[in-house]
């Protein structure tokens, strides 16, 4: 079964990217690669290492550091966040697999439940933001075009959910529940021994959040620079594409479709179909055509896969250095 599920999601998937590119054309979706071009393609792997680089500052900062130094040289952070990110997109567990993997990636300079506590607070930090981000777009959509009633209930539900993870995380960050805690007083089997690791790694995330002033600023600063760097990648693509009729409104709904996708099919290795078929549907939609937003994400895909080759390359090295 663990063979059959990827093997048959992959299969899914590239069925439906195959159906979209008939169903556009191959012929424009060629046009489209050749307008990007290389020199352009190299302009995408800029901006997206520059997110990578961003969130990485971010994990850092919510680490103790070590004798006034950062607990994590930005080098190694960087090279854990592409590995453990190449691992869960090529995964059905995702989190379950990046987060781990770059905890331990850097546990020659912290322990992992150290580096995986300060991961746990960067990701609810990036998981906020992500949020108001849907909202936003999500809103603008709404605002900007009258959507097929399909579309429509989707929007509708994307802001109902963003507003019950925003009002979580609020509380979260108020209350700061002590779940573990709980857990423990009522297990006394040997499970409680795992509840006890988990309750340490509650409790380091928990320190994260309670960082000084100046390194929580910094870690707002790091979210809004990813999504900024992420909004210029979108109306690149597009400017390749389309020239001077690229806006920075389309790109940022072709952003926000992207944010929704990664939330929503988090499961599915690569995101295969779902990314290409929905980008194809909203391009449509705004009257940009089908093409071009295939061409998007096949661009996205194509980004995507040079950095899941660099990620395990940085993994792999990894292995064998500490082997």
């Amino acid at each position: 079964m663990k063979k059959v599920l990827p093997a048959a999601a992959a299969i899914i998937g590239l069925a439906l990217v195959a159906w979209q590119i008939r169903s556009v054309g191959l012929g424009e979706v060629v046009e489209g690669f050749r307008a990007v071009g290389p020199m352009g393609f190299a302009g995408v792997l800029v901006l997206s290492f520059l997110r990578y680089t961003v969130r990485s500052v971010a994990w850092v900062a919510l680490m103790t550091p070590q004798e006034g130094r950062p607990a994590v040289p930005l080098h190694s952070a960087i090279g854990a966040t592409i590995g453990g990110d190449a691992l869960g997109n090529l995964s059905f567990l995702s989190l379950l697999v990046s987060e781990p993997a770059k905890a331990l990636y850097v546990t020659s300079h912290i322990p992992a439940d150290e580096a995986l506590g300060a991961l746990a607070a960067e990701n609810f930090f990036y998981s906020i933001s992500v949020a108001l981000v849907i909202t936003a777009g999500t809103l603008t959509l709404l605002a900007t075009f009258v959507l097929p009633e399909a579309w429509h209930n989707m929007a509708m539900v994307s802001l109902l959910l963003m507003g019950v993870i925003l009002t979580a995380a609020i509380w979260l960050a108020w209350k700061r529940p002590g779940v573990t805690r709980w857990l423990r007083a009522h297990d006394r089997s040997t499970v409680g021994r795992l509840v006890g690791r988990l309750q340490d790694l509650e409790r380091i995330t928990y320190r994260g959040l309670r960082a000084s002033p100046w390194r929580l600023g910094l870690v707002v600063v790091c979210q809004v620079l990813f999504h900024v760097c992420s909004l210029i990648e979108s109306w690149w693509t597009l400017h390749l594409l389309l020239g001077p009729t690229a806006t920075l409104l389309n790109a940022f709904l072709f952003d926000t479709l992207n944010r929704v996708i990664n939330v929503a099919f988090r499961l599915v290795p690569l995101r295969v179909g779902v990314d290409e078929v929905s980008a194809s549907e909203l391009s449509g939609l705004i009257g940009l055509g089908s093409a071009t937003g295939l061409t998007m994400a096949l661009v996205r895909k194509l980004r995507v896969l040079t950095w899941v080759a660099v990620g395990l390359a940085y993994v792999s090295r990894r292995a064998v250095t500490r082997r």
